[in-house]
Parts: C-alpha cells; structure tokens; sequence
C-alpha cells in the first residue's frame, strides 16, 4: 500500500472529532430542504434577541449578508439532463417515472432560460425580512437622519439584494440617509477575487483532494435511481450516470429557492442517498473555508481583507456620535471565510474522519442562502464603554475570548482579539 493511499485512509477514517453533534440523517429526513446546504433556503432566526445591559442602546450595525435565493449559476447543468432524458425518451428507453422527470426537467429549464445565477423573487423577500427584523429589533439605529452605507459585491443577485434590503429600510424609514455603491473597487474584501473565482483556493494539500475524491465518490450510489429511470439497467455507463443523478440532486436542491414552480424532485432519492450527497457536499465545504486541521488553514484568511474592514468602520462608528449602519452584500465565499476566521458557533467544528464531519460541522446551519453576520454595537449615555454581540444568521454567538456578560463583550476586547486574527491572515495571505 503506497503512502497517499495510507495517507487518504487516515483522513477519511482518523480518530478526533470535536464539538456536539450537528445534524443527522433523521433531521435532513424530516426536512429534505436541508439537504441542499447552500442552497438551503433562509430559515430566518431561531431564537430572540436578549435584551442589552442596563442602560446600553444600540448605535451601530456592521453587516455582511450573503445573497438571497438563486437560481442556478449555469442553466447548462438542467439543459444537459434534460437533453439526455429527452434522448433516452425518443429512443423508447425512459420509464414512466423518467418521462416525468423529463417533464419536469423542461419547466426547470424554462423558467432558467436566461437566469443562470440571478436572483429569485424568494431571494428579495429573505432580504426584506431580515431588514424589517434589524429595524424593529434595533430602532435606535434607524432613527431619522441616520446614516446607512451599504456596499455590494458587482454580481447583480447581489447588487438586488442591497437593494431589497434598502428600500425595505427606507419605507420603515423615509428619514434615513441611505447610500449606496457596487464597485469594483470594494471587491477586494466584500468578496475577495481567490475565494470567488478559485473555488478549491485552499485546497492546496494534494492528499486532502485525493482523499476528498475517494469520499465524493464512495457517496455517489446512482444504480438504483437509473433503473428507476431507465428501462435497460446500463442505458448509462458509470461515470454520466453519476453525472445525471448528481445534476437531478443539485436542482432538487434550487427548486426550494424557486416555489414559483410547483413540484420537488428531493424523493427521487431515499433518505441515505439525499444524506450521502450532502455529506459530500458539506465536506467539500469544509475543506475550502472551515477550520479543517487536514490542510493548510488558508481558506478562512481569504477574509483578512473583510475582517480589517469591519474593524476600521466600527472604529469611525466608535469615535463619532450619533447613530448608523454598514452594510455589505456578497457570497458564500466571502461569509463563509469570515464565520471561520472568527470563530463563530457552529462553524468551529474539527474533524479527522470526513464520514463522521456532519456530526460537527454543518453548512446548512452557516451559509443558506441569504446567510449573514451583524454586529451590534452598544453604548451607554455619558459612558465611553462600548459594547457590541454577534448575530449569526441573526441568532446571537458566542466569542472565542471572555464576555463582558452572556454574548456581550467590550468593544476593546473585540478589537484587540480580531486586530491580531486579520493581521495574520493578511500578511500571511500576501
């Protein structure tokens, strides 16, 4: 046995595993929209905001929001599946059940004609409630004359969702004072070029791609869903029937994010085969931006840039009087980073056995679609303390360093911890 393979077997079937359990497959059973990850719709808040110390109110809001619901980056994925099935159909080789997976396919490419990676109405709605909610759970910040920055990646799924969000603030509030930007000129830390166009940037470790393709692999089982399909059992070879039947779960996953189209096509697959594609999926995820002891770690210091950012605009916040907010729009690749480099519940999970990752880390539970982090700050009349928390997907977290009280914690302290973890990433990164 050679060492790559003694060494891909060690990562798939190693022995530490920290953190509570995260999900299983009785949950994505019971909710197949979680199979979907990112593609996972926005649940919104699962528990209240806690009320402030004494006497503190609220001043400032730091953002960073992920773009709402989406379709599909490319429409070629449901083209192609379409395409083959519509062959199998004119050649007498599709079932019933393939014929209307055909059917269906058809709606799916008609209502994508054009939309690859756009926006869906669902994905302006997630950004309007997570505006009414901010406004209402923090009224001090929205009060007239208030001044709100927002800023968004150049990709117009995101450009339309800052602007959901916007007018969303500006009809509760007609008062505010609300610029906007979508530049080029910002990319570099609302979403920066590594983590957007190289999707496996920190997969640097040829041993963790290998032993990822030897999972990805192990999780894809087509055989009985193209006898489902299929009239003859090898109407496909093994490698485009993996293909056809990991395209059906990908838009089985989007279809949650277009519920303008009237069917879903998650029970096509059982219980186990919905679980073992997400599990592939989440460790896919894991290996890009989580904090995985398997690799180098450069994944999450792709948010060096951002996090500097969020630093340097709540110090001017800080310093100046009177009440505002900044806001930032981008991807799963700038959040996802960030959730990582700061160390946020739930996304701190360690594993080294990637068949047993979903027991600690979960992509669902940080990036859905429409995913965000919001920093609240604090501070009390007459009194320079300030004080701030951290919502994830706008349920509070806790920080990797000692709280002022529950998930409050001291501006100075925060400053201080993160200053350090952006520097790091940043001149380890340059």
């Amino acid at each position: 046995m050679n060492k790559q393979i003694i060494c891909i077997s060690v990562l798939i079937a190693g022995l530490t595993l920290t953190v509570s359990a995260q999900t299983s497959m009785e949950e994505l059973t019971a909710n197949p929209a979680k199979s979907g990850g990112n593609y996972y719709a926005y649940p919104g808040p699962a528990s209240k905001a806690t009320e402030a110390p004494a006497g503190y109110e609220p001043f400032y809001i730091s953002h960073y929001g992920r773009h709402g619901s989406r379709y599909m980056t490319s429409s070629g994925e449901a083209k192609d599946a379409y395409n083959l099935l519509n062959t199998a159909d004119q050649n007498g080789k599709l079932t019933k059940l393939g014929k209307q997976v055909r059917d269906e396919l058809k709606v799916v490419v008609n209502n994508m004609e054009g939309r690859s990676g756009d926006l869906t109405p669902l994905g302006r709605q997630q950004h309007q409630g997570i505006a009414q909610r901010m406004y209402h759970n923090y009224p001090q910040v929205f009060a007239d004359g208030s001044a709100i920055d927002a800023r968004s990646s150049v990709v117009t799924r995101c450009v339309l969702s800052m602007d959901a969000f916007c007018q969303e603030l500006k009809g509760l509030n007609p008062k505010l004072i609300i610029t906007n930007d979508a530049s080029q000129h910002d990319m570099y830390y609302i979403c920066k070029e590594r983590g957007h166009h190289d999707r496996k940037g920190s997969n640097t470790d040829a041993t963790w791609d290998a032993s990822y393709e030897v999972f990805a692999a192990a999780k894809s089982n087509p055989e009985r869903l193209m006898k489902k399909l299929f009239t003859s059992a090898d109407y496909l070879e093994a490698e485009p029937a993996g293909k056809l039947s990991r395209s059906l779960f990908n838009i089985a996953c989007d279809l949650q994010d277009m519920p303008n189209i009237n069917f879903e096509m998650f029970s096509l697959f059982t219980p186990q085969e919905r679980f073992d594609y997400w599990q592939a999926q989440n460790a896919w995820w894991y290996g890009w931006a989580g904090l995985s002891p398997l690799q180098d770690g450069n994944g999450p210091k792709i948010a060096g840039n951002l996090l500097q950012n969020i630093i340097d605009e709540a110090d001017k916040a800080v310093a100046q009087k009177g009440t505002s907010a900044t806001l930032r729009f981008g991807h799963d690749t700038g959040i996802l980073p960030l959730i990582s480099l700061m160390q946020l519940q739930p996304g701190t999970g360690r594993a080294t056995r990637l068949d047993s990752l979903y027991m600690v880390w979960t992509d669902f539970k940080l990036i859905p679609m429409a995913a965000n982090v919001q920093l609240i700050f604090y501070r009390k009349p007459g009194d320079s303390d300030v004080l701030l928390k951290v919502l994830l997907n706008e349920n509070e977290v806790a920080l990797p360093f000692k709280a002022y009280t529950g998930n409050y914690y001291r501006w100075s302290d925060f400053k201080n911890f993160y200053q350090k973890v952006a520097d790091n990433a940043n001149n380890s990164s340059n």
